[in-house]
């Protein structure tokens, strides 16, 4: 069961496993923005087995400051900006590869503008070509992936993120912000 942890100002800071849960829990750090996931967790803890179908989301009661850092591009972060899906044919297969858009024999660099995942089908017809020698586009333009982005973690946990933005969308932020 991931938990979804909000800042005071409703900012994702992480997701944590259910032990950490329960140990900010019993330091009273943290609340919960759902009162029936409360009390389901509440009754988890007393039985000591915790509910782990549904997510869960919940709000720092200070709010921390969280320096800007900007994140690496890595195989990860690539796969995870690029949703796991070829950015020249937009299958998505689950081995794929990274690809230089200016091969680094013609001077391209390992940044996030210039990586994008491929299939392997593509990465071999693109070989160490321009994209206009070869005849091929992107389907979207890479950009980076920065911790301003937020909610990047959001994205391995779909759960998560549909609980998230079903928070967002609800009257219970309105009424949490002025309280």
């Amino acid at each position: 069961m991931p938990v979804l942890v909000l800042n005071a100002s409703l900012q994702p800071l992480s997701v944590i496993p259910e032990r950490r849960l329960v140990v900010l829990l019993s330091k009273q750090k943290v609340a919960f923005v759902n009162q029936r996931m409360r009390a389901l967790i509440e009754e988890g803890i007393s039985a000591r087995r915790l509910p782990t179908d549904e997510p869960v989301i919940v709000q720092l009661l200070a709010n921390i400051r969280i320096p800007r850092m900007a994140l690496r591009p890595t195989r990860a972060n690539i796969l995870l900006r690029d949703e796991e899906t070829c950015q020249y044919c937009g299958k998505r297969v689950r081995e794929l590869t990274l690809d230089h858009i200016i091969p680094r024999s013609r001077g391209g660099q390992g940044t996030w503008e210039n990586l994008v995942a491929c299939c392997r089908a593509c990465n071999g017809r693109k070989g160490n070509r321009l994209l206009k020698d070869v005849g091929m586009h992107l389907i979207r333009p890479p950009r980076p992936l920065d911790h301003e982005y937020a909610t990047f973690f959001l994205l391995r946990y779909p759960g998560l993120r549909e609980a998230y933005e079903a928070f967002l969308t609800s009257g219970q932020v309105a009424s949490r912000a002025s309280a």
